[in-house]
C-alpha cells in the first residue's frame, strides 16, 4: 500500500491510497473513504513468485498521479494513473527500469529481485531501487515523446 501525500494544507481527497495485490491488481481509493473505488487497473507483471513479501508501491512526491511498483522480478514499473477508471483493464507502464534484471552477480542462474524502491525527493523523475543481490540503482526515467509538452 502507498499513500499520495499532497501539498501541505491540501484536501485529503487529493491523497489517494494505492493498494497492490500479489497478482498485480492496483486499487486506488479515497483516503477518507477507503471503501470508495477511484480506479482499478491490472499491472503488467509476471506471475507472482515466492517473493511476494517484497511488493512495493509508491507515489511520486512531485508528479501528480504517477506511481511505481516493484517486487515481482528485477524491474520497477512506473505508471501514470490519471486516466485510469474502474474497468480493471491492464495498465501500460510508461517506463520499466530493467537494470537489476541484467546486472546480477556473475554466474547467478536467477536474476535478482527488486526488494524496495523509493522516489528522490528533489528530482521528480529519479528513483532509487535495491535488489536481493545487494545492488543499489539510482536512475531517471523520461516521458515518452508522445506525452511531451
Amino acid at each position: 500500500m502507498g499513500t499520495r501525500h499532497g501539498a501541505q494544507g491540501s484536501e485529503p481527497s487529493s491523497q489517494p491510497v494505492a493498494r497492490l495485490s500479489s497478482r498485480g491488481l492496483l486499487t486506488l481509493t479515497d483516503l477518507r473513504k477507503t471503501s470508495e473505488l477511484l480506479a482499478l487497473a491490472k499491472a503488467r507483471v509476471p506471475s507472482p513468485g515466492s517473493g511476494a513479501e517484497f511488493l512495493c508501491v509508491s507515489w511520486a512526491p512531485a508528479l501528480e498521479g504517477y506511481l511505481a511498483i516493484s517486487g515481482f522480478d528485477g524491474t520497477v514499473h512506473v505508471y501514470d494513473t490519471q486516466n485510469w477508471d474502474s474497468s480493471g483493464r491492464e495498465a501500460e507502464p510508461i517506463f520499466v527500469h530493467k537494470g537489476h534484471a541484467f546486472g546480477g552477480a556473475g554466474g547467478s542462474e536467477d536474476p535478482p529481485l527488486v526488494t524496495v524502491h523509493t522516489w528522490h525527493l528533489q528530482k521528480p523523475r529519479t528513483l532509487l531501487s535495491a535488489a536481493s543481490d545487494g545492488s543499489l540503482h539510482v536512475w531517471d526515467w523520461v516521458q515518452p515523446c508522445g506525452k511531451c509538452g
